[in-house]
């Protein structure tokens, strides 16, 4: 099966194109095509909304147009998938070209989706769209390559065991203040001091660039293991991470939650105090499967309290995932 991947400039949404077509991969084998999508400055989002709604004729027009895309250097997919805002009109005109299903990782808004073979919702609220499955949010974390965790049934099992934190920064739904990232750097270094927590940190693209004079401090004085500077070692830099016994995301960022909720470790989240409500986060804590704890006032006890009652998912988001995916391919969620 040929896929023809849409990748934006962004690693939360590229990483879940990459982990559908893994995903897809367990189901048949698969031909992978990646095609980086960045529309022209002057189209922007409304603009591709009005063309992909209103001018379906002659699609080959509108990708060179919005994109810069020559479709005739192309080869004809049997499947579409992206996600990401920028990728959604491309992938419906390319839907329109090759006449291929076009699946989208997110829910897409304002656009007309009658071109859209599949979308994928991380929310129960929107399942029962047209042509949408509620899914996990596709990633590119395989628990069957990680090594064995330790388990954590009491606090004396926390000494020694592995740390990581996997940090975020300000978006849409959540800012930061300089108080939340004092707050961060004193919590590593008092949990690392008070449980012997061996913490190993990585930045992203959307963390300040402050943070990484103190963590390599943390890292030079031997209070931390390891520190990874996006800025110099990029995406996909920190998946060894999700393989600690016990993984810290800052809650902007749902990819990389989903990601460690998918490793099969307890996950602890934390949230700045401006921040709008997650239906993902939220679902996760209702299940028992994180606990969301305050970054600028978390110390050591309240983390090694709420630690020890997290449930660590045993499902396989993939296997969710194949199912949703597959009628959409003529497939089966048990093709392989």
């Amino acid at each position: 099966m040929k896929l023809l991947l849409l990748r934006d400039k962004k690693p939360g949404h590229f990483r879940q194109v990459e982990g559908l077509a893994l995903v897809i991969a367990r189901l048949t084998s698969v031909e992978v095509a990646r095609l980086e999508v960045r529309p022209r400055v002057l189209a922007q989002g409304e603009l591709r909304k009005h063309f992909s709604s209103f001018f379906a004729g002659n699609p080959e027009r509108w990708l060179r147009l919005l994109y810069r895309i020559d479709p005739s250097g192309l080869d004809r997919p049997d499947a579409i998938i992206g996600s990401g805002r920028p990728t959604i009109s491309a992938g419906i005109m390319l839907s329109r070209l090759f006449g291929a299903p076009f699946i989208y990782s997110g829910r897409i808004e304002g656009y007309d989706t009658t071109d859209v073979a599949l979308q994928l919702v991380n929310t129960p609220r929107f399942a029962h769209e047209p042509r949408s499955a509620f899914t996990p949010i596709p990633g590119m974390i395989d628990p069957d390559q990680l090594p064995p965790r330790r388990m954590l049934n009491s606090a004396g099992d926390l000494a020694g065991a592995r740390a990581s934190l996997l940090i975020g920064g300000n978006a849409m739904t959540h800012r930061y203040a300089a108080t939340d990232w004092t707050g961060l750097v004193d919590f590593v270094r008092q949990s690392a001091e008070a449980l012997g927590l061996r913490w190993q940190v990585s930045t992203s693209r959307r963390s300040p660039q402050s943070l990484g004079p103190a963590f390599e401090h943390l890292q030079r004085t031997g209070t931390i293991d390891a520190f990874i500077d996006y800025r110099a070692a990029g995406a996909g830099s920190a998946d060894a991470l999700y393989g600690a016994d016990v993984v810290v995301v800052t809650e902007d960022s749902a990819s990389m939650v989903s990601e460690a909720i998918a490793a099969q470790r307890p996950v602890i989240v934390l949230r700045p105090a401006r921040a709008d409500k997650s239906e993902v986060i939220t679902a996760f804590a209702a299940r028992g499967e994180l606990a969301v704890l305050p970054i600028a006032s978390v110390g050591a006890a309240l983390f090694s309290s709420a630690l020890l009652n997290v449930r660590v998912c045993a499902d396989d988001p993939r296997d969710t995932l194949g199912r949703a995916v597959a009628p959409v391919l003529g497939l089966t969620s048990d093709s392989n």
